[in-house]
């Protein structure tokens, strides 16, 4: 290519001049001709002049001439288009033919003229118009002289400008031609030397493939286009066993057992004068390379070079590594799931898919042990694989006995080769075959130091079972504690629902089921029952006496089988409501059921009533607890020596009117008691409850049980709840001005009193008269205020606080116990119900609640007190579960202030 247009170069000075010499030749002859043209147009409008100048004198002479008329008439189109027969062109100059159009114009006026002075009319106008076009004649003949000379100047411009150009443009061939050769002969010289250069590098290739065979890694050299294996040095001949004597072989065949160009090739990436870097895992080999590419001229023509490192082991490492972080990962994933779901269920299932994943098992699940029995209770399958759960329930322990010794020996169970066992252990040989297993891996639940279960996978990758059952035993003992909290809340939740001693739904859920039922429009049957004379029992022959009453009363009202919604909603409170049912059978059950208990020692008050709809819920419950009244009142006017709690007394009925009461209060017929709150680690007293006594003319003391009822009857309690949080406002300051140590009191207040929208500004009000620190003033929450509406009682609580006033919730575990409440609002203690307390020697349900709201209470920061504490075994069993407060009449029944000052302040 190069020597053709070299050659050309020669030939192109004498073709550029050629072209310039025929270029001139034709512009020249196309300029004559145009001013050939130009000039017979400038010559017609002298004649077209000279004919008119002679044809107005032949007029004025009186000798008409119409033919000269036509021929100028002729000659002025021709000047304008054109003509052939006159060899006239078009000249193509706007003012020129701007100038033409005047003067046809004017000569179309003088032939008006003409024919006008034939006719006899004056020949002055006629000849003014003839002067007047004679000058217009000679301004169009100057017009288009000026332009012909425009013409010749612009042909003369464009004739030097295409000259330069073909000069400089021989110029140009003749200096490319000169520089041409000069490169060629160059060229050649380079090119000699060149293949002299080949020829020694040629050479130096042969004498270093003596050090390439020398080097202990493997190094070859194949073609980037046809992969043809160039060179392999001794390193590579003998890892992959080749043959010096084979020709054509393709490295992707020799080196990579491949029947076409490997996928991964490199020589798209690889640049001349740089390496390549990067690894792989051979398969022929099975060890893993690092390689190192490099284009190379080989023989004259361009080839990649590749060095490959043995960097097996290194790799292992940090396979091993990666694994080990990975295993890290999915731990904490692991105990992220059991800690944060609730679901456990949920929980377990995606734990066992983390598991099972990580150890490219088919199948991992969980067992639980449950007396001489195990059963599976969760389980994760890989794709396509069968689920075993359902097939795995109520398996006895006994038949695969070796299995749980070995768990128990060595903490776990690993058959790598489920067939080994065949003859060894048929048993369970048959129990895995039959569900395809081949190897397994299994490894304890711990609960309380025993085995209470396992967690195993099935058919995982045997390359990783050492760290399959290490790893298992981690997760075991988070699993373990997500089972075990489960379970406790799982425990708490019935607590909240389920009243213990009837099994019987208790307020929390009769509130929750009431709000519900509001929505039906099903007609339904209230039965309100209260059980008469409960208190004599328990102070005459013990509380278990009086269990034992309620638990047959419940027994009674549960055999008649009429409906599923029975509720304890109090100590001795019951409802039951029937849904969907006619009137006539409801009042038929209710009499039913009072036979069932007038033919039994039960002595109980009912109340009942029936709507034809679910939503005057509130109201049909409050009829039917006012009839109960009613009945229950009826029994208590023939049994005055035993006035009940709730209910009211002929004797204290007094109280119901104001006046009377402001006055019994004035005159301290109310008298304020306090109950010590105890440490259990020094038993000494850090707090008191405040609690209030009447004493009646005869100076007998009656509890709050005879008096508190009537008043939250009458809406006349808040009086009494504002007056004892007065009096323990007024002797802490006190208190505080005799320098004695002061202790928080707790004041109770009824529902009434504490939803009183004005209830935070009385006892900010109270404190402040007194001048009291507001941090050992406790409000505490009763039963009855538990049950109003929630976001109201949140409400309050929280203003409470914000005013610097200690909270507490009262009985908390029973009736007035609220997750929910527990869960959105900040209390300051927790008191837990003395019916925890009670059993809690012989009741092992009772010990892990109470242990478990210790460490609730610990976790958020709340004082935990257990109440009625009357033994020491008692005292010493709650301090075991992390109690630190009690109080009870192990250390002091209520007290008076006088008795409480000498006993404890003196």
């Amino acid at each position: 290519m190069k020597k053709i247009i070299t050659k050309l170069g020669g030939i192109f000075v004498p073709v550029i001049l050629c072209v310039a010499l025929i270029f001139t030749a034709f512009m020249s002859l196309n300029l004559i001709d145009d001013l050939q043209g130009n000039a017979r147009v400038i010559n017609y409008i002298g004649i077209v002049r000279g004919a008119t100048q002679r044809l107005i004198k032949k007029e004025l002479n009186h000798v008409p001439d119409d033919e000269l008329i036509q021929r100028l008439d002729h000659i002025l189109s021709g000047l304008s288009n054109g003509s052939d027969d006159l060899n006239l062109r078009k000249l193509e100059s706007e003012e020129f033919q701007t100038s033409l159009i005047e003067m046809k114009k004017d000569w179309a006026e003088i032939k008006r003229q003409i024919y006008d002075y034939r006719d006899g009319a004056s020949d002055q106008r006629l000849y003014d118009l003839s002067e007047d076009y004679f000058k217009l004649a000679d301004d169009t003949v100057l017009t288009a002289e000026e332009y012909t000379e425009q013409v010749v100047q612009s042909a003369r411009k464009i004739l030097m400008i295409m000259n330069s150009i073909f000069i400089v443009m021989a110029l140009g061939s003749s200096i490319f031609t000169f520089y041409q050769e000069r490169r060629q002969r160059k060229l050649i010289e380079a090119e000699k030397e060149n293949i002299k250069k080949s020829e020694q590098l040629s050479k130096r290739a042969q004498e270093l493939q003596a050090p390439m065979n020398e080097i202990s890694e493997l190094m070859y050299v194949s073609d980037v286009d046809t992969y043809d294996l160039l060179f392999v040095n001794e390193a590579g001949k003998r890892t992959f066993h080749i043959d010096d004597s084979q020709s054509g072989l393709k490295c992707y065949k020799v080196l990579q057992g491949f029947d076409e160009p490997c996928p991964f090739c490199t020589n798209k990436f690889i640049k001349m004068n740089e390496t390549y870097s990067w690894e792989y895992t051979n398969p022929i080999v099975n060890k893993h390379f690092l390689l190192k590419d490099r284009l190379i001229e080989w023989d004259g023509h361009i080839a990649r070079m590749e060095i490959a490192f043995d960097i097996t082991e290194v790799n292992d490492e940090k396979t091993e590594l990666k694994r080990r972080l990975e295993r890290d990962d999915i731990r904490l994933a692991c105990v992220s799931e059991l800690y944060n779901n609730r679901d456990i269920d949920l929980a377990i299932t995606r734990v066992l898919e983390y598991i099972g994943t990580l150890f490219s098992a088919e199948r991992a699940y969980v067992f639980s042990f449950h007396g001489d029995y195990y059963s599976n209770i969760a389980e994760w399958c890989k794709e396509g694989i069968s689920p075993e759960i359902d097939n795995l329930q109520n398996i006895p322990i006994g038949d695969y006995q070796v299995w749980l010794d070995e768990l128990e020996k060595n903490k776990k169970v690993v058959i790598n080769d489920v067939e080994e066992m065949k003859d060894t252990f048929p048993t369970g040989y048959e129990l895995l075959s039959q569900q395809g297993i081949r190897n397994i891996i299994w490894v304890p639940l711990i609960k309380d130091g025993k085995i209470s279960g396992t967690i195993g996978l099935d058919n995982q990758d045997l390359e990783m079972a050492e760290t399959a059952a290490p790893f298992m035993q981690t997760i075991q003992y988070f699993l373990s504690l997500a089972m075990q909290r489960n379970e406790n809340e799982k425990m708490l939740f019935e607590l909240s629902q389920i009243d213990k001693l009837t099994s019987f739904y208790n307020r929390n859920r009769f509130i929750e089921d009431v709000s519900e039922f509001k929505m039906h429009q099903d007609s339904v049957g209230v039965v309100y029952l209260d059980i008469n004379g409960l208190k004599e029992i328990n102070d005459t022959f013990g509380h278990d006496a009086g269990d034992d009453l309620i638990k047959e009363c419940a027994s009674i009202m549960k055999s008649r089988g009429s409906s599923n919604h029975l509720y304890r909603i109090g100590g001795d409170e019951f409802v039951i409501i029937y849904l969907d049912i006619a009137k006539e059978r409801f009042y038929d059950s209710v009499q039913l059921l009072k036979n069932d208990f007038q033919d039994s020692k039960c002595q109980i008050a009912i109340g009942c009533k029936w709507n034809k709809n679910c939503s005057d819920m509130d109201d049909i419950i409050k009829e039917a607890d006012e009839m109960m009244y009613a009945d229950k009142k009826k029994f208590y006017q023939g049994h005055h020596a035993t006035s009940r709690y709730r209910h009211n007394h002929d004797i204290l009925e007094f109280l119901t009117e104001p006046n009377v009461l402001i006055e019994n209060i004035k005159n301290h017929r109310f008298i304020v008691y306090l109950q010590p709150k105890i440490d259990v680690e020094d038993c000494k007293m850090v707090g008191a409850e405040a609690l209030i006594r009447y004493q009646d003319e005869n100076g007998l003391i009656i509890t709050p049980d005879k008096f508190i009822p009537v008043l939250e009857d009458t809406y006349f309690i808040s009086k009494i709840d504002y007056y004892v949080f007065e009096q323990v406002c007024k002797n802490l300051s006190a208190w505080a001005d005799q320098d004695e140590p002061l202790f928080t009191i707790s004041s109770n207040f009824s529902r009434i009193t504490f939803m009183d929208e004005g209830f935070v500004k009385s006892i900010e009000a109270i404190s402040d008269k007194y001048q009291v620190q507001r941090e050992f003033l406790e409000i505490e929450i009763t039963e009855g205020a538990n049950c109003t509406d929630l976001n109201t009682l949140v409400t309050r609580i929280n203003q409470i606080r914000n005013a610097g006033f200690k909270v507490a919730m009262d009985d908390f575990g029973v009736e007035s116990s609220n997750l929910a409440l527990l869960s959105q609002v900040k209390f300051d203690v927790l008191k837990i119900d003395k019916g925890f307390v009670k059993d809690i020697i012989s009741n092992k349900r009772a010990q892990i609640i109470i242990g478990t709201m210790a460490k609730m209470c610990d976790e958020m920061g709340i004082q935990l007190i257990a109440e009625g504490i009357e033994d020491r075994k008692q005292l010493d069993l709650l301090k075991e579960y992390g109690v630190r407060t009690v109080q009870g009449f192990l250390f002091s029944k209520p007290i008076s202030l006088s008795e409480y000052e000498e006993k404890y302040l003196n």
